[in-house]
């Protein structure tokens, strides 16, 4: 069996919010000898670009696994405002949202997977991308099929929406599927 640390990276999915135990979050239930998981709860795509690279460029990790957020999500001086956000930051998401682009948001969600998926490619760095919810489709990099919500399905969920732990179990198990049979580890 071959084994190897990896990074993964995400929002709250990816994270474990509402989990007793963050470390029976998915990225703890992969077959693999460690994981770094650098996840936020609501992190952007913004903040998941910049959080890969910053940790990559510190660690010597080859294996990253990307779970890419709602492209309706901003970062803006570290604050992820979403256009439902009024309880956490106020009204500032009236201003940043007031014109809000759904075109805009989705290409700039393609630039970047481009952006990541070209800095990933040129490390040698070998990954895998999968959607948390409301991720638009997209042929850029090797893409887990489905979503995190399509795996956990009728699993019980926090207040919420979170999956718990039967949740992350059926969410690792694809993700462990789809990584063994890239080679990553076999069993």
């Amino acid at each position: 069996v071959y084994l190897q640390m990896i990074l993964t990276v995400g929002d709250s999915f990816t994270y474990g919010e509402e989990l007793a135990d963050k470390h029976n979050a998915w990225p703890y239930c992969l077959e693999v000898d460690g994981v770094v998981n650098v996840a936020q709860p609501g992190f952007s795509n913004d903040a998941i670009v910049r959080t890969t690279v910053e940790t990559l460029e510190q660690l010597d990790l080859e294996r990253v696994i990307v779970a890419w957020t709602t492209p309706h999500r901003i970062e803006v001086n570290n604050q992820h405002l979403t256009p439902t956000s009024h309880r956490k930051y106020g009204s500032i998401c009236d201003q940043v949202f007031l014109d809000w682009d759904e075109d805009w948001a989705v290409n700039k969600f393609y630039t970047q997977v481009a952006l990541l998926n070209g800095y990933l490619k040129s490390k040698g760095i070998s990954y895998v991308f999968v959607r948390t919810f409301d991720v638009p489709n997209c042929n850029i990099g090797p893409w887990v099929e489905g979503s995190m919500v399509e795996w956990m399905g009728d699993c019980p969920k926090g207040p919420g929406g979170h999956p718990l732990e039967l949740g992350h179990q059926r969410i690792a198990e694809r993700i462990n599927e789809y990584i063994r049979n890239l080679g990553w580890f076999s069993r």
